[in-house]
């Protein structure tokens, strides 16, 4: 679950972004909720991530 938490938190802050950038904010967010990760799986979701168009700002 908390795996799942900060892989959202990271797509929806950091698409579009290089896969480094992205790799080293799921890290984090990670580290921060006590997991350690797996560096396989953090580039495969960091692929993933970095491939996605930027959201547009929300200006409400």
């Amino acid at each position: 679950m908390r795996i799942d938490y900060a892989i959202n938190k990271v797509a929806q802050t950091h698409r579009g972004q290089s896969e480094d950038t992205v790799a080293q904010a799921i890290h984090d967010q990670l580290r921060a909720l006590g997991v350690v990760p797996n560096g396989r799986k953090v580039a495969e979701y960091a692929t993933a991530i970095s491939a996605l168009p930027q959201l547009p700002p929300n200006n409400k």
